[in-house]
């Protein structure tokens, strides 16, 4: 990266993020580490029935196809890959419930949610709900395990549901956007940045709405 005129700016400049968008296509690039790592993601229209997999061997051809046409930076970043996975992006709804029926066990984080990449938000949440589980075992104590579940659960689920589709509102965002307007406005395809999400205090809301939720249990 560094020795190619073309790239070597990104890993000069310490950490960057950088993102192209296309029709059904969006490329995003990162440098982080001071610049001494970085990573792409490149995120397309997909018609393969191919297992969902974290490990599904990639290949650089089939990036190159999708870029076709694209600036050309994009694939002087791509052809110094020296690996990458190809895994296909499946929605779910949060499960049902993620809490054992015994109250003893819970998920968290995408284990009971996945969200896509487009949300940015998957670690975030997943962090959100550790700081409420924390806060309902603290107040239920060490001899009620189950009602601290089930309130972390209930804390938690509305909103993780609503942040979680945001994911693909941005993604059909940049996907189908109207190419002709975003020329004229580029901000229609602008990250959205929203007050709902970003300011929200985990643990304030936990300890302010718990006794209320503990007695609808």
């Amino acid at each position: 990266m560094i020795a190619d005129p073309r790239t070597k700016q990104f890993c000069e400049n310490g950490d960057t993020f950088n993102g192209w968008i296309g029709p059904d296509v969006h490329f995003l690039f990162s440098t982080i580490k001071n610049g001494s790592d970085c990573c792409w993601v490149l995120t397309h229209r997909d018609e393969a029935d191919i297992d969902e997999s974290w490990s599904l061997p990639g290949k650089l051809e089939d990036v190159y196809k999708v870029l076709e046409g694209w600036d050309p930076i994009c694939k002087a970043i791509v052809e110094k890959t020296p690996s990458l996975v190809d895994w296909k992006l499946v929605y779910r709804d949060p499960l049902p419930t993620w809490v054992s029926k015994g109250g003893r066990i819970a998920l968290l984080g995408d284990s009971a949610h996945p969200f896509l990449p487009t949300s940015a938000q998957g670690a975030t949440q997943a962090l959100e709900d550790g700081v409420t589980l924390a806060i309902t075992l603290r107040r239920a104590g060490k001899g009620d395990v189950a009602t601290a579940v089930r309130a972390y659960q209930a804390i938690r689920y509305d909103r993780v549901k609503a942040v979680q589709k945001t994911g693909e509102t941005t993604r059909d965002m940049w996907h189908k956007a109207d190419w002709e307007k975003v020329k004229k406005d580029p901000k229609l395809v602008e990250f959205p940045r929203e007050d709902w999400i970003f300011l929200h205090d985990a643990q304030k809301h936990a300890e302010e709405v718990y006794d209320e939720v503990v007695k609808d249990l």
